[in-house]
């Protein structure tokens, strides 16, 4: 290996990313990806080294130039790989180089929304289709249908071609709401898959604007509420919210919460979220969406909460409710992060009043 190789290889990053090995003449030779971007093409160019897919030891000896793209996580990594492949089509990568592609999630635009799987989204493959939404990719296939499966349980979907006036295997068993229902069940049923999309889009680590909620007090004195805000799966701590209870008396955390979603509407200058998580209960979740029901929220947001010792999502679409252990783990571990800083934050300024009030 060149001195200029073992330069270029010290330079890279310990971070996500596609890595591209070029020729002396700068064509590309192989894509692939990493999680540790400097290990993985080290470990290349080692007397031990298993190449990966059609890159031969003679294919390495070629190889000049290293050119690298850095991204947020491994899931991104994997797609971005698959583009490259597919654009360049290196002569040293065997996989991705035909028209198979990423699961995507395509959302119908009917008046009962229907959801499939694809893999394609060319607009000769969607030219059946009249599409309200398309989201994805999904680099997991399999872990993709499992997710939508334990999300159908509370918040049911429609799935199959039926006219409304013809059930459904779906709708007897309690997934499909599209047969038979009451007059304005379609507009609360579009409303659901706002949730639903909020869900995928974090399970895919592209959340939109996330705010969430929590009480904190001993006995009712001292109470706070916290609002704090995630966007693309990570927290944006400049906006933080804090709110000193005024009009609950007494340990009364539903009234709390609807107190602090009140205050909060009224600041109409503050962006408004894709989704709003509760951390508590039923009770909770009821609290917030009476008041959020009359600012019309259900047109621009998502609701759901997340109960601590439970460990479980409701939601206002279903009486059942949703494990955490259920979804995939980086969806889990995000919901969870997010309420538990929305706790943390509330109990920090619970603290502070304490500590006034105790001089």
């Amino acid at each position: 290996m060149t001195k200029r190789l073992k330069e270029q290889i010290r330079n890279l990053p310990q971070k996500p990313g596609v890595y591209i090995l070029k020729d002396k003449s700068e064509r590309i030779l192989y894509v692939g990806k990493a999680a540790k971007l400097r290990n993985r093409v080290r470990s290349h160019f080692t007397k031990s080294s298993v190449l990966p897919g059609q890159l031969i030891k003679a294919g390495i000896k070629k190889v000049s130039k290293i050119d690298f793209i850095k991204t947020d996580n491994e899931q991104q990594a994997l797609i971005l790989e698959n583009e490259l492949i597919k654009k360049y089509q290196p002569r040293y990568n065997i996989e991705w180089r035909d028209d198979k592609n990423y699961f995507y999630v395509l959302i119908s635009d009917e008046k009962w929304p229907r959801i499939s799987l694809t893999h394609q989204i060319k607009r000769e493959a969607l030219s059946a289709y009249r599409l309200l939404r398309i989201i994805g990719p999904f680099t997991n296939g399999r872990q993709l249908k499992k997710l939508l499966q334990n999300l159908r349980k509370a918040l049911p979907f429609r799935t199959c071609k039926n006219s409304t006036t013809k059930p459904c295997l779906g709708w007897h068993i309690g997934l499909c709401p599209a047969h038979l229902t009451k007059r304005g069940a379609d507009v609360k049923y579009r409303y659901s898959l706002k949730l639903l999309i909020q869900m995928l889009k974090i399970y895919q680590g592209k959340s939109g604007r996330i705010e969430a909620y929590d009480i904190s007090n001993i006995h009712g004195t001292s109470a706070t509420g916290s609002m704090v805000v995630f966007e693309k799966n990570k927290p944006k701590k400049s906006d933080y919210r804090r709110f000193k209870i005024k009009t609950i008396k007494g340990a009364n955390d539903v009234a709390m919460i609807k107190e602090v979603i009140k205050r909060r509407l009224k600041h109409t200058e503050w962006p408004y979220p894709d989704l709003i998580l509760i951390d508590g209960g039923k009770a909770q979740l009821n609290s917030a969406s009476k008041k959020l029901k009359k600012f019309n929220y259900q047109k621009r947001s998502a609701l759901l909460s997340l109960a601590k010792k439970e460990e479980k999502i409701y939601t206002e679409y279903s009486k059942k409710t949703l494990k955490l252990s259920k979804l995939p783990n980086n969806l889990a571990h995000t919901l969870m992060h997010i309420r538990d800083e929305a706790h943390r934050f509330a109990i920090a300024y619970h603290k502070k009043l304490r500590g006034k009030d105790y001089r």
